[in-house]
């Protein structure tokens, strides 16, 4: 895989998580359908960086963008997980 494919996956991860957590943001605890988008979001990075794991291998995961995406939408589903759990104890 050339390394500008390898830029570009990464960039359309950061992307995606990205866009999840700004929906997290907006969702504020309130809004159970933002969550959920925001999920999905962070399952569409995660699968694009699984695949770059699969076709890239050791040049993807050593990548620092690679490394910075993956932490990132860990961090981001844990605040997913966290506004839920605040939804469903005001409920």
């Amino acid at each position: 895989m050339a390394y500008e494919n390898l830029h570009e996956e990464l960039q359309r991860a950061s992307v995606q998580v990205n866009a999840a957590q700004e929906a997290v943001i907006q969702a504020q605890g309130r809004d159970t359908q933002v969550l959920d988008q925001a999920e999905q979001q962070l399952k569409n990075a995660e699968q694009i960086l699984r695949n770059l794991q699969s076709e890239a291998g050791t040049e993807a995961t050593q990548n620092s963008q690679f490394q910075q995406a993956f932490e990132e939408l860990h961090d981001v589903r844990q605040q997913v997980q966290e506004a839920q759990q605040n939804i469903n104890d005001t409920l």
